[in-house]
């Protein structure tokens, strides 16, 4: 009955966008932050911190878009877990199928740096997309596709991602890695590894139960799991087309 109710309360919320806001979306596409502004928006693509090491193509601006329907459900995740001091964070919601094809570029640029060896330390970057870690067509573009974490609100999140300094590879220790203000999953986010596998076994006891828990906040809305990347999801039968628009800043 709660979860009825708060998605009622969404629709409502929705209902009340400006004109000016839904008319900049195409395709029942909104933006998240007119959902729910409480969920914690850091959009990798659309910065240097991602394994490209600079913004993608499409990515006009760091905003999670996506399909209604999947935004008043993270509305319903989001209400559950700030009862346990918790907050959904959004790394990568729609995705221009531009920026697809930008990855496809990348992974047949011929070199790779140490920056971008730390997201696929083991793996060379011309196998991602044989090996299932990236696709030239993403569900991402229909909408329905999500990169996300879980973020703990009592816990000093204030560390920062400084591109000046060598960190060490996403298998690493969450010390030792890239900082992303978030609870530690065993990797970091876009770790091509074994170990950035849901259900790998390499990680310590309290890596696995926060992977559980983002799993089951996620499932009891619809979400569904990508096995091979413990901060993929999406929603069944939401998607549809691919689109290509670019992500533009979020009028107020």
């Amino acid at each position: 009955m709660r979860s009825i109710k708060s998605i009622l309360i969404a629709l409502v919320a929705i209902s009340s966008i400006s004109s000016a806001h839904a008319q900049s979306l195409p395709g029942g596409f909104v933006y998240l932050r007119d959902i729910d502004a409480s969920i914690i928006q850091d959009i990798r693509y659309a910065t240097s911190n991602n394994f490209v090491g600079r913004p993608l193509a499409g990515y006009g601006a760091g905003e999670c878009v996506v399909k209604r329907e999947v935004g008043l459900r993270l509305k319903v995740v989001q209400e559950e877990l700030a009862a346990q001091n918790l907050s959904l964070k959004m790394f990568d919601c729609y995705r221009p199928a531009r920026a697809s094809l930008d990855m496809v570029r990348w992974s047949q640029n011929g070199h790779e740096t140490a920056a971008e060896r730390r997201y696929n330390p083991k793996i060379p970057k011309t196998e991602l997309f044989r090996l299932g870690y990236i696709a030239s067509r993403s569900q991402h573009s229909t909408g329905a596709a999500l990169d996300l974490t879980l973020v703990d609100l009592k816990a000093d999140n204030s560390a920062k991602y400084d591109r000046s300094k060598s960190y060490a590879d996403c298998t690493a220790s969450v010390e030792a890695r890239a900082p992303e203000g978030s609870v530690d999953m065993g990797t970091g986010y876009d770790c091509t590894d074994v170990k950035g596998h849901t259900a790998a076994t390499a990680i310590n006891p309290e890596q696995r139960a926060w992977r559980k828990r983002l799993v089951a906040a996620m499932a009891r809305q619809g979400f569904v799991n990508y096995s091979k990347e413990w901060w993929h999801f999406s929603l069944p039968g939401a998607g549809g087309a691919a689109y290509d628009f670019q992500i533009q800043p979020r009028r107020n």
